[in-house]
């Protein structure tokens, strides 16, 4: 019997047209990158968990501290970019500015009322700087929803974008007169930026349980006022290790976002 043969040039669009096919009706090649990227997120917080790094700060200073990595651009924003090297030093000097005069601990939770800009991440990466938690405020709220949302978080301090300093009105202030209203403005990002940099000892940073707050975000408030929910360091890690594996996105890739910062799905590459 003579053997059959079959040109490879017409093998390889017939099995691509049947896997294509497959996957059409079966999902299993998303389902394999889900697969995929729960294998990495386990990996990772189970690392970071043994050795009390779960905090994404040290992401950021092993990226800030090697030799491939320091010199590229982490965030470009209206013309400006910072470097993974440049944004630790922010971060660095902005942690210990809101240390040293703000007196602001490790744990301590601090609100942040900014619109999106370069300042609010190196404010929010200070404060992880320092071993303390952000609680990203929705920059459109005033009133009573603002004065809540505040409250909710149990923070004595609030940054403020000076372009949303019109919202904190004295009724806001009355309602929260235990909270210290700090504003941003050019002068006080000056003495930041002046302040030494300087890096808290690990036992500032240490997290070893995964569960921990990282973030405070809030509902958007449709039902009533916003309610405050827990972003964990897992679900920080979960959510730049899947946006890593499942859009195919790596160091040299540029991700453009028009996401509001404080739901946090504009910095979705946590790794």
């Amino acid at each position: 019997m003579e053997k059959c043969v079959v040109p490879l040039i017409v093998t390889a669009p017939a099995t691509a047209a049947v896997l294509a096919y497959l996957n059409a009706r079966t999902s299993f090649w998303y389902d394999y990158m889900l697969f995929k990227s729960s294998l990495k997120v386990a990996s990772r917080v189970l690392l970071r968990q043994r050795s009390g790094r779960l905090s994404i700060f040290y992401t950021l200073e092993e990226h800030a501290n090697h030799p491939l990595t320091a010199k590229k651009d982490v965030i470009i924003f209206e013309g400006r970019r910072l470097t993974y090297a440049q944004l630790y030093d922010k971060a660095l000097r902005h942690g210990a500015w809101m240390r040293d005069t703000l007196g602001i601990k490790p744990k301590d939770v601090v609100a942040m009322d900014f619109e999106n800009s370069d300042t609010f991440i190196c404010v929010w990466f200070g404060l992880w700087s320092i071993g303390a938690k952000p609680a990203f405020i929705n920059y459109n709220l005033t009133g009573k929803p603002l004065s809540h949302c505040i409250a909710a978080s149990n923070s004595k301090i609030c940054l403020v974008d000076p372009a949303v300093a019109g919202c904190v009105t004295d009724e806001v202030r009355n309602e929260l007169s235990h909270v210290q209203f700090i504003f941003l403005t050019d002068d006080v990002k000056a003495q930041a930026d002046a302040t030494a940099p300087k890096r808290v000892p690990d036992s500032d940073l240490v997290e070893h349980d995964m569960a921990n707050l990282a973030i405070l975000i809030y509902t958007s408030g449709t039902t009533g006022l916003p309610k405050p929910a827990v972003v964990s360091w897992a679900k920080v890690i979960a959510g730049g290790t899947f946006s890593e594996t499942l859009l195919a996105r790596g160091g040299d890739d540029i991700i453009y976002t028009v996401c509001y910062q404080f739901k946090v799905q504009s910095f979705p590459d946590s790794q």
